[in-house]
């Protein structure tokens, strides 16, 4: 939208046609409409169609969540108008708070928060961008209840400048793993394809609140995507990956290889043999031999009337053939089944 002071329609507030006129500060300001240029995507459409729910709900609050709204909007503003803020009303505040929520999976707020909050402002180390993998690295942590909103465009000729109106929600409510985010599948699904080798992708990023809807500061940044990366990701095997031909000991499994230190991550639910203080899980494929090893790790059982037992346990991979097996070996407690071994351990390769 573009908009432009004008002289020839002083005192003048209104729409015809394609321009509308309002007053802002003592000037008349001309907007001229914008029309799309291309067809709307699922998740514009999903947007569109809360913010209508979100405006229509408005009517539905007390006078007085309308007068909480009016006054947290006094100490708020929207876009600048030539250098200067500009004035945002207790509705237009409630609308845009409410979409971020929603946007983030939340629900609808009626009362308004007690203030504006300050919400920190991203950074990470890199984005990795190839056509196979599209990471951020060394992500400084946010706890709940902040997510990141990641925006990305496609693939730009390299000698665009400027091309952040093509970006585009990727996700909404990233949370990162350990100081990284894969949104390589998120990527795809909204771009629909591939990144381009020797071309540039446009990234706008900022953390959320859902709590209340603010948001933090947008970060821009670009990068030209490479054909190949020397980034590695973490080895990681979940459920998904047990050979569903051999018998299981587990009922969740979730491991976590770190790639920069001999440290291994397990968040498992074992069953345990009928006679035996162990549980097995086989992986449909091998391991790669510098993951093959053995580890140590807490775990905590449930008895029979709710209480929790302390437990240890060493966890070895071996392989066998082409599939390997991992074993979580009961060593000191009182044990009961089933029970979550969980937390970090060090890593002995073998």
């Amino acid at each position: 939208m573009q908009a432009l002071p004008s002289i020839a329609f002083g005192g003048f507030s209104g729409s015809a046609k394609g321009v509308t006129a309002r007053q802002v500060d003592g000037r008349t300001i001309l907007s001229v409409r914008c029309w799309p240029t291309g067809l709307a995507t699922g998740a514009q459409l999903a947007r569109r169609a809360s913010l209508k729910k979100i405006s229509k709900s408005w009517v539905a609050l007390t006078d007085d969540q309308r007068k909480d709204w009016d006054r947290l909007a006094e100490h708020s503003s929207g876009a600048s108008v030539f250098g200067q803020k500009a004035e945002i009303s207790g509705m237009n505040l409630y609308v845009r708070l409410n979409a971020n929520r929603v946007m983030a999976g939340e629900a609808i707020i009626a009362d308004a928060p007690a203030s504006q909050v300050a919400v920190p402002n991203v950074s990470y180390t890199e984005v990795v961008m190839t056509p196979q993998l599209i990471v951020f690295t060394g992500i400084k942590h946010e706890p709940s209840p902040y997510k990141l909103v990641v925006k990305m465009s496609s693939s730009q000729s390299p000698g665009i400048s400027s091309g952040w109106s093509k970006t585009v929600i990727i996700s909404s409510d990233t949370e990162d793993d350990w100081g990284e985010a894969d949104l390589t599948k998120l990527y795809l699904k909204t771009i629909g394809v591939e990144p381009v080798p020797g071309q540039k992708v446009f990234i706008e990023s900022y953390w959320l609140d859902t709590s209340t809807g603010f948001t933090g500061q947008l970060l821009r940044d670009t990068v030209v995507v490479t054909g190949e990366s020397s980034y590695q990701p973490r080895k990681r095997v979940t459920m998904d990956n047990l050979d569903p031909d051999t018998e299981q000991h587990v009922s969740a499994l979730d491991i976590e290889y770190s790639t920069g230190a001999p440290i291994i991550y397990f968040d498992a639910v074992c069953l345990g043999h009928d006679n035996i203080a162990s549980s097995r899980a086989t992986l449909d494929t091998a391991l790669p031999a510098e993951l093959i090893g053995l580890s140590f790790a807490m775990g905590r059982g449930m008895g029979e009337n709710g209480d929790l037992h302390p437990q240890s346990y060493q966890i070895q991979a071996v392989n066998y053939g082409q599939k390997t097996e991992i074993n979580f070996q009961y060593r000191g407690g009182k044990y009961v089944k089933p029970t979550e071994v969980f937390g970090p351990g060090i890593f002995y390769e073998q």
